[in-house]
C-alpha cells in the first residue's frame, strides 16, 4: 500500500487595482514506493578471483542467479514554493507570470515508478547493502528554478473602429533541466565491483564540476570532462560519486499567436490566424554520453525538442 502526505496553503493580495499576487506552498512526502532491489549478488571471497568468470561462485547463495525483488522500499519528498502576479482584464491585456522555486529527492524511485520494464533498472543501487544512503538523490523529474509568462491581447470593442479586430498571445517557458546520473559503464575488474549487476558509478576525482548543467555540445566535453572521475579501486564496494548529480540543458520556450478578423458583408467573418511553436528556435540538448567507457562520453548528440515552427489558418464564419 502506498501512503501520500500533501501540504498546500495560498495567500493572495490585491497591492494595486487589476494586480493580484499570489504567494504559495506545497509539500508532499510519498511513502513505500515501489523498487525493483537486487539481491544475490557476487561479492569479494577471499582465495577467489576477482572477475567475471567467477560471478556465480561468489554469491551468497551459489543456486541462484540475482534475486529480484519487488518491494516498497522507496520515499519521495517534494517541496515548492511559488509566487504568482496576475493581471486580469486590463484594458484588453490579460497576464500571468509565475515563477517557482522546488526540490524532489527519492530513494531510488519516485511516485510514478512501477517496478517494471524501464522503472527496473533505472535507479539499480550499486550494492545490495546499504540501498537507500546510495540511491539517495535528486528525481529525474527535479527542476528547480521554473518561470511561466502567459499573456494574451485584445483590442477592446471601443477601439476595433480604428485599430480593427486582432489579437496577440504568448507563452513563455524558462527551467531548470532534469538531472542525469555519470555511470562507470562497465561492471569489470577494473571498472566496477564485479557483482553481477551494472550501473556502477566512478569515483570523483574533481568536485568543483558537482552540480553543473551541460548545456550546450560546443562545451559539453569541457564541463564534464573524463579527467574529473576515476574508475572505483578493485574490490570497491561502491563508487562515492552520487546519484544524479548533474543537469541537462535547461528549458527554453516560447510560443506565440496572432488573430485578425474581418467583417465581411452580410454578418460573414473572415478570421486569420498565425501560430508558432518555438518562436525562437531554443534547442533543448540532452544530457551527453554519461558512461566512462563510452567513446561519446560528454558528447551532446540529440535535443529533446523541435525546431521552430509555424502554422497559418483562414476561417469563414456566417
Amino acid at each position: 500500500m502506498l501512503f501520500w502526505t500533501v501540504v498546500n496553503f495560498t495567500w493572495e493580495l490585491e497591492p494595486v487595482k487589476f494586480v493580484k499576487w499570489q504567494i504559495g506552498y506545497t509539500g508532499s512526502r510519498s511513502q513505500k514506493l515501489l523498487y525493483h532491489n537486487y539481491t544475490n549478488r557476487a561479492h569479494p571471497r577471499a582465495g577467489i578471483a576477482l572477475e567475471n568468470s567467477t560471478i556465480e561462485v561468489r554469491r551468497n547463495d551459489v543456486t541462484r542467479g540475482e534475486i529480484r525483488q519487488v518491494e516498497n522500499m522507496s520515499r519521495g519528498f517534494y517541496d515548492a514554493f511559488k509566487t504568482t502576479v496576475t493581471v486580469p482584464r486590463w484594458k484588453g491585456l490579460n497576464l500571468e507570470a509565475s515563477y517557482w522555486f522546488s526540490k524532489a529527492i527519492d530513494l531510488g524511485a519516485d511516485y510514478t515508478g512501477t517496478a517494471q520494464d524501464l522503472d527496473s533498472f533505472r535507479a539499480r543501487s550499486q550494492s545490495e547493502y546499504g540501498v537507500h544512503a546510495d540511491l539517495r538523490g535528486r528525481s529525474r523529474f527535479d527542476q528547480p528554478h521554473a518561470f511561466l509568462l502567459r499573456s494574451d491581447y485584445a483590442v477592446p470593442r471601443w477601439r476595433r473602429a480604428w485599430l480593427g479586430r486582432w489579437g496577440l498571445s504568448g507563452v513563455a517557458l524558462a527551467k531548470s533541466g532534469t538531472p542525469f546520473q555519470v555511470t562507470s559503464g562497465s561492471d569489470a575488474p577494473g571498472f566496477g565491483n564485479v557483482d553481477g549487476i551494472s550501473m556502477d558509478r566512478p569515483d570523483i576525482w574533481d568536485p568543483s564540476i558537482l552540480g553543473r548543467s551541460i548545456s550546450h555540445p560546443d562545451l559539453s566535453r569541457q564541463l564534464l570532462p573524463r579527467s574529473a572521475f576515476r574508475y572505483m579501486p578493485r574490490g570497491a564496494e561502491r563508487g562515492n560519486l552520487g546519484r544524479n548529480t548533474f543537469r541537462r540543458g535547461p528549458v527554453r520556450n516560447v510560443n506565440a499567436g496572432f488573430t485578425i478578423d474581418w467583417l465581411l458583408a452580410k454578418e460573414r467573418t473572415l478570421g486569420f490566424r498565425a501560430e508558432s511553436n518555438n518562436l525562437t528556435n531554443s534547442p533543448q540538448f540532452a544530457e551527453p554520453g554519461f558512461a566512462l567507457t563510452d567513446p561519446n562520453f560528454g558528447v551532446i548528440t540529440n535535443t529533446l525538442n523541435d525546431g521552430r515552427s509555424f502554422r497559418f489558418s483562414l476561417r469563414l464564419s456566417y
